[in-house]
């Protein structure tokens, strides 16, 4: 099994926030993006410090939200993956 770069999990927790409306638990962000606890929290605090996510409480819980500059980030990954596929590298 290959290990995923730090930019495949960036892209993963971000991406997967974003399909989920815009906002998701920690609890399915975990499941979801393949991460430990700790992983987890370790990429969030840097993605939170980085203004792509926020951590939002609502009722006692906990969610992530994808901020403005996040969406625009996913969105420049996407367009470099798809551009990395078509000259195929």
């Amino acid at each position: 099994m290959r290990k995923r770069e730090r930019m495949e999990i960036v892209y993963d927790i971000l991406f997967s926030v974003l399909n989920r409306r815009g906002k998701m638990k920690p609890t399915q962000l975990m499941t979801k993006a393949n991460l430990s606890y700790k992983m987890m929290n370790e990429y969030l605090d840097d993605l939170v410090e980085k203004s792509l996510v926020s951590r939002k409480k609502r009722n006692q819980h906990q969610y992530l939200e994808i901020t403005d500059k996040g969406r625009d980030f996913i969105e420049k990954v996407i367009k470099m993956k798809r551009f990395k596929e078509t000259i195929g590298i």
